[in-house]
C-alpha cells in the first residue's frame, strides 16, 4: 500500500514540531542557551508559515486569548512607560513574550490529545532525564546531597530543582494517566523518585503545590482505582511523615520541617512577626513601600531595577525608623538581588495594579471555563487532562509562586504551553458542543 503524500500543512507541522521537541527537551538544561534560542525561533517560523497555509488568525478568539491579550498589552505599555524603557523591552520579550509565543503555538497547532500528548512528552522526559542527573551527581555526596542544604551552592543540577518541580511534576502526573503503553510503569517510578527528591529538597512553597495536586488527584482522577491508589499513597505518606517527624525529631532537616509545618499552620502569627515566614514578610512590606509610588502602572517589566531602587536613601531612612528589620536586611544585602519573592507584589511592581488585574482576571477566567468544560466531559481522558495536567499546574504554580515569582522562568514557560493545550482542547470542545447542537 503507497505511503499518502504529506500535504504542505502536514510537512510544516512536523518540521514545526521538530523544532519544538528540541526546544522541549532542553528546556531545563543549562549551557544550552543558543540551541533552544535557535530552535525556539525556527519553531515560530514554521508555525507562522503554517499559519498562513490554514489562516492568519494567530489565536483563537474568547474570553481567555482576549484577558491574556490584554495583559500582554498592559505589560507592554507600562514597560515603554516605566523607567529604563529599552531594558524593560529587553526583559518583556525574554519573559513574557517567549511564553506568550509558546501559549499561541499550543493554543493553534495541537487541538486534538494526540498533539497535546506529543507537545507534552518531551517536557515529561527531559525532567526525568534530568532527575537522572541529579541522582547520579548525588553519588558523590551520599545523602547529605539531598538534606545539606550548605552543599547546594556547589552542585550543578539539585540547586535548582524545585523551581522546576512547581510545574513539571504536576505535569508528568497527569502525563502518566494519558498513557496507554507498558512504559507507564517505569514513568511511575520516576514520578515517585521525583516526589521523594522534592520532599527532600524542603521547598515547601514548591511542595505545598504538588502535595495540593495530588489531593486534587484523590478527588477527580478516573477511573476509580487510580483514584484509590492516589489515596492509598497519600496515607503511606502521611503514616511515613509523622513517624519521621517523631523519631527524627532531632535531624536539623526534620527540625526544619517542623518548623515550616507551624508556619503554614499559623499565618496569622507568622505575619506579624518581624522575620515572619523565613524573612518574607520583611520583603513583602518593602515591595508595598516601594510599589506605593508607582501603583497604577508600576515601573515596567523586569526585576533587575528592584535592587537600585531599594537602595534608594528615601526609602532606608523611612524603613530605619518605621521598619528596622527592612532597613537591616537591605542594608546588609545593599547592592544585590532581593526581591519580594511574591509573585502578586512583582506583578504590581513590574506593571502596576493594571497589570495585575489583568494577569488575575485572566488566571481566573481561564480556571472557570476548564471546569465549565470539564464538568461537561464525560471522558476519563479528558477529565485527567484538564483537572490534573491544566488546573493542576495553574494551581501548583499559583501556591508556590507566594513565597517566589516563576513567571519569566522555566516554570512559567511550561505554565504558558500547558494553558495553551488547554485552550486547543476547549476549543476543540466548544466546536463538537456546536456541531451536535447543530445536528440535533
Amino acid at each position: 500500500m503507497k505511503n499518502r503524500k504529506l500535504s504542505e500543512p502536514d510537512l510544516l507541522f512536523r518540521i514545526m514540531h521538530f523544532f519544538m521537541f528540541v526546544q522541549l527537551i532542553l528546556l531545563p538544561f543549562p549551557h544550552v542557551t543558543s540551541i533552544k534560542e535557535i530552535t525556539f525561533w525556527l519553531a515560530v517560523f514554521f508555525w507562522l508559515m503554517l499559519r498562513s497555509k490554514r489562516s492568519w488568525q494567530f489565536m483563537p478568539l474568547n474570553p481567555v486569548t482576549v484577558s491574556l491579550s490584554l495583559f500582554m498589552a498592559i505589560a507592554l505599555i507600562t514597560s515603554l512607560a516605566g523607567i529604563e524603557p529599552m531594558e524593560n523591552i529587553k526583559r518583556f520579550k525574554g519573559e513574557l513574550l517567549i511564553p506568550f509565543l509558546f501559549f499561541l503555538i499550543a493554543s493553534t497547532e495541537y487541538n486534538s490529545m494526540k498533539k497535546i500528548r506529543m507537545l507534552l512528552a518531551p517536557m515529561v522526559a527531559a525532567f526525568a532525564i534530568y532527575t537522572v542527573f541529579v541522582v547520579i551527581e548525588s553519588c558523590n555526596w551520599g545523602l547529605s546531597y539531598y538534606w545539606d542544604q550548605t552543599l547546594r551552592q556547589q552542585l550543578k543540577w539539585y540547586s535548582g530543582y524545585a523551581e522546576m518541580s512547581i510545574t513539571l511534576l504536576p505535569l508528568t502526573l497527569g502525563y502518566f494517566l494519558l498513557m496507554r503503553t507498558n512504559l507507564r510503569f517505569l514513568l511511575l517510578f520516576v514520578m515517585l523518585l521525583e516526589f521523594t527528591i522534592l520532599a527532600a529538597y524542603r521547598h515547601v512553597a514548591s511542595f505545598g503545590g504538588t502535595v495540593f495536586v495530588i489531593f486534587l488527584g484523590a478527588l477527580f482522577i478516573q477511573p476509580k482505582t487510580y483514584r484509590l491508589g492516589v489515596r492509598v499513597f497519600i496515607i503511606m505518606i502521611m503514616i511515613i511523615s509523622a513517624s519521621l517527624l517523631y523519631t527524627h525529631r532531632d535531624n536539623p532537616a526534620v527540625a526544619e520541617y517542623r518548623l515550616k509545618l507551624y508556619q503554614i499552620t499559623h499565618p496569622y502569627e507568622e505575619l506579624k512577626r518581624p522575620h515572619g515566614f523565613t524573612n518574607r514578610v520583611p520583603l513583602w512590606k518593602a515591595g508595598v513601600d516601594v510599589i506605593k509610588d508607582r501603583p497604577v502602572t508600576g515601573y515596567g517589566w523586569g526585576m533587575k531595577k528592584y535592587t537600585n531602587i531599594v537602595a534608594q536613601d528615601k526609602y532606608l531612612n523611612k524603613w530605619k525608623t518605621d521598619e528596622p528589620e527592612v532597613y537591616k536586611i537591605y542594608t546588609r544585602h545593599k547592592g544585590r538581588f532581593v526581591p519580594p519573592h511574591n509573585l502578586i507584589l512583582e506583578l504590581a511592581f513590574q506593571s502596576g495594579i493594571l497589570g495585575l488585574v489583568s494577569f488575575m482576571a485572566f488566571i481566573f477566567i481561564y480556571v472557570f471555563y476548564m471546569i465549565k468544560y470539564s464538568v461537561k466531559s464525560r471522558s476519563d481522558e479528558d477529565r485527567n487532562f484538564s483537572i490534573i495536567i491544566v488546573l493542576g499546574t495553574v494551581f501548583s504554580f499559583m501556591i508556590a509562586n507566594i513565597m517566589s515569582n516563576e513567571l519569566g522562568r522555566l516554570s512559567g514557560k511550561v505554565l504558558f504551553i500547558v494553558l495553551g493545550a488547554g485552550t486547543a482542547w476547549m476549543e476543540n470542545k466548544k466546536l463538537k458542543n456546536s456541531t451536535h447542537s447543530s445536528a440535533g
